[in-house]
């Protein structure tokens, strides 16, 4: 069954880590000024997530959130600016939770990504309105299509790259696959499980069911890398040093 949480991420909220059942560290509060703009983001993540961002209006937003029409203009000027704040907030946490995933020592490759999937798909279910709307509105809206230049979205992939790295350094990842490749594979993939869960069991974009559970398309996912990872490892161990090729 789709998530049955509702909630949105917020500034001061952050993406559990794999291991833990998801938790809110403590926020930091810069007083009403603050709470006043958390509170039309969380409005903003709503709207967007049941219009869309072509079917949102700031006037929306502020009714959502129970303020006046200009402050929303003024704390965030227009809908670009709300959707861009969406995604450095969300993207942000995550990209700092992958880095420690990544920095951990004496775990595998295998092990770390598995993590930064079990991370991923669990703020999925505490979060999955900021999820929604991170990957159908923001990274398919074309006048935001800078989002790669973001130095979240960037500190992301090379962190994943840096992973694949070390495992190719300690024999876990075949010589001839390329870090950077696998991590733009990895979480392209990652990606499109999101997509498609929410395209089919939530209506999104489509009235098509499919059945599909957030445990399932986790499980497989987590399935289709193992399987990959260890058929890399099984030949080139056939191939032997000599056979494999070069990076």
């Amino acid at each position: 069954m789709p998530p049955r949480s509702g909630r949105v991420a917020t500034p001061d909220e952050a993406p559990p880590r794999a291991s833990k059942r998801p938790r809110s560290p403590a926020a930091r509060s810069d007083g009403p000024r603050d709470d006043r703009r958390k509170e039309i983001l969380r409005a903003a993540v709503k709207v967007f997530a049941e219009k869309g961002y072509h079917g949102c209006r700031i006037s929306d937003v502020a009714e959502e959130a129970g303020v006046a029409y200009g402050l929303v203009y003024h704390y965030y000027g227009n809908k670009d600016g709300l959707l861009a704040s969406v995604f450095d907030t969300n993207w942000g946490v995550f990209a700092k939770a992958v880095a420690d995933v990544a920095e951990t020592p004496g775990i595998g490759m295998y092990e770390k990504l598995r993590q930064i999937v079990e991370l991923a798909f669990q703020a999925f279910e505490m979060f999955p309105l900021a999820v929604k709307v991170l990957v159908l509105e923001f990274g398919r809206n074309a006048r935001l299509g800078e989002a790669l230049d973001n130095p979240a979205v960037t500190g992301v992939f090379r962190s994943v790259a840096r992973i694949f790295q070390d495992g190719r350094k300690s024999g876990e990842l075949y010589e001839g696959l390329d870090p950077l490749a696998m991590s733009v594979i990895f979480l392209g993939t990652l990606e499109t499980a999101f997509v498609s869960f929410v395209l089919t069991n939530q209506g999104a974009r489509s009235k098509v069911q499919v059945g599909i559970t957030l445990e399932q398309m986790k499980h497989t996912l987590l399935a289709m890398v193992q399987r990959a990872l260890l058929g890399n490892l099984q030949r080139a161990e056939r191939d032997g040093p000599h056979n494999r090729p070069t990076s």
